[in-house]
């Protein structure tokens, strides 16, 4: 009778059966002449080395841990039993084989809520509202070191009234300058900011009026909304200031320069009494008879017409 010793191979770890995957995949996708079909067995062979490479660190991890738990386990027994009776130390059962582990991505940090910065207002500015036809208005805002920030850390929000700038993280700061009510509406697609070394220049596009552009005098003006409301057909004035619009509207440059002068004069109380800032009582042609306009003085019952002049 002949004995036979059946001899059973030891399956092979997940690691190397993940490797030997990858390696067929690839030999089968050099034979492929479709370069789709090509790439995406060439994706999977990378996804499964990967995979191959995680669990060969687990193993490695899993076999130390072993080897230092027998290591202790035996000399815990030889030291505990008797020198006169040794015992046999039992083989170490087999490793099983690992779990295949899948290896999640760290997530990052969550951006933090915008509601959780702190700002530091800006309470210094200078304000320059330009000369007569000038297209902005100037907002110079200084913070020493700004330029060296990235841009993207430098946001202005414009809408027809309003300006809403932040900077942050400027020398672990935050600056913002918001400003509401201005005096006159602005043109929100050209107005823009300018970044300076030390400094942020805001640029407020005026809108231009039936006199040109706007002349402003001051930033803001709470008070804008309240006239508007007020009804220009209640104004007894209306009459002239039509005849105003339409003389400013048919002159030429130099009769619209010296009409939009005279309203700017006017509404900063340094017209002369009975006259038009001055001007010739015929005024390039007009009627001398019209002198001054009569008992128009100093224009002030233009009423609301002197809130709408540049």
């Amino acid at each position: 009778m002949v004995l036979v010793e059946v001899i059973s191979e030891e399956p092979l770890p997940p690691s190397d059966e993940r490797l030997l995957d990858a390696k067929e995949i690839e030999e089968a996708a050099a034979k492929l002449e479709r370069p789709g079909a090509r790439m995406q067995l060439e994706s999977l062979a990378k996804k499964l080395r990967k995979e191959a490479a995680a669990l060969k660190r687990v193993e490695q991890s899993q076999k130390t841990a072993s080897a230092a738990s027998t290591e202790t386990e035996t000399t815990t027994t030889t030291s505990s039993s008797p020198p006169e009776t040794p015992k046999k130390t039992p083989a170490p059962a087999p490793t099983p084989a690992p779990t295949p582990v899948k290896v999640a991505a760290v997530p990052l940090p969550a951006p933090s809520a915008a509601s959780s910065v702190k700002y530091t207002p800006v309470d210094r500015f200078s304000f320059d509202p330009g000369e007569y036809e000038s297209k902005f208005v100037t907002i110079y805002v200084p913070l020493p070191g700004v330029g060296s920030i990235p841009k993207d850390q430098i946001n202005c929000q414009f809408t027809k009234d309003s300006f809403d700038l932040i900077v942050t993280d400027l020398k672990g700061k935050s600056y913002r300058l918001f400003k509401d009510s201005l005096e006159k509406d602005i043109n929100v697609e050209k107005s823009k900011k300018i970044i300076k070394a030390d400094k942020v220049v805001i640029k407020l596009h005026k809108v231009k009026g039936d006199y040109g552009f706007d002349m402003w005098t001051k930033l803001t003006d709470p008070k804008k909304h309240d006239k508007k409301k007020k009804s220009k057909s209640s104004n007894p004035m209306s009459s002239i200031t039509d005849m105003m619009k339409d003389m400013y509207d048919s002159g030429d440059d130099e009769m619209r320069k010296m009409i939009g002068e005279t309203m700017l004069k006017q509404r900063n109380g340094e017209l002369e009494q009975n006259t038009i800032g001055g001007m010739d009582p015929g005024m390039g042609g007009m009627d001398p008879g019209m002198g001054g306009m009569g008992g128009m003085g100093g224009m002030d019952d233009f009423g609301d017409f002197k809130d709408d002049m540049p």
